[in-house]
């Protein structure tokens, strides 16, 4: 089965992976953990880069499965933060300026039950698979926050317009990237972003979809 290797951010929130047989795969909705295959949120650095990682999107490693993203984040808890007890590890793990920390420390001792300055090294067994369920939890790792994957094109279709009363193209719908004027229409595709072609004729210019795409009358509209 073939495994992705590569990943890059896409259109929107989307990730990008590419796996080893060369096909790209969009990673869509859901949670940023569950786009980046994250489960703890790490950002890029040397604990994500042992454990995997094959990119970076939103700020934060992307790895190329739960497995290898979930390994991260024990490495990160054993050896970045077992010095730690609860309070000073979720200060650094889950700093002020991302995330409101002392909710994120009151949840984490309430789903583990630690209480007093205990290191997370001294943590038993038991409380360091809560601790580590916990902040999986906090970050949006689970089945109610997944999204869906689809095969990805490099190039994003149109795949509507809008016209005004005299039928001149204003708008344009593309994949990713939601409703767009004409001219931002253009540029995206100028910068090879769509999958369509700029036209000029009789002093207008205007996007022509390719061949067989499924808008009937081609985005063939002047103006």
């Amino acid at each position: 089965m073939p495994k992705y290797i590569k990943a890059e951010p896409g259109p929107g929130k989307s990730v990008i992976y590419t796996d080893s047989n060369g096909n790209q795969w969009r990673f869509d909705g859901g949670s940023r953990a569950w786009r980046n295959q994250n489960p703890g949120d790490l950002v890029s650095g040397k604990v994500s880069k042992r454990n995997g990682a094959i990119g970076a999107a939103g700020g934060f490693a992307v790895f190329p499965d739960y497995d290898d993203g979930h390994a991260a984040l024990l490495d990160s808890l054993k050896n970045e933060h077992g010095n730690q007890d609860i309070p000073s590890s979720m200060k650094s793990y889950a700093p002020k300026f991302e995330n409101e920390t002392e909710a994120y420390i009151a949840f984490v001792r309430k789903k583990t039950g630690v209480k007093g300055d205990k290191k997370v090294r001294g943590f038993s067994a038991t409380e360091f698979e809560k601790l580590w369920r916990a902040i999986e939890q906090m970050e949006g790792w689970g089945k109610k926050h997944e999204g869906k994957i689809t095969r990805y094109a490099a190039k994003a279709q149109i795949t509507a317009v809008k016209k005004d009363k005299k039928g001149t193209i204003q708008a344009y719908q593309i994949e990713g990237y939601g409703w767009v004027s004409k001219n931002e229409g253009i540029r995206l595709t100028r910068q090879g972003k769509v999958n369509a072609v700029v036209v000029s004729s009789r002093g207008s210019v205007f996007l022509r979809a390719r061949p067989n795409h499924e808008i009937a009358d081609n985005l063939g509209n002047k103006g």
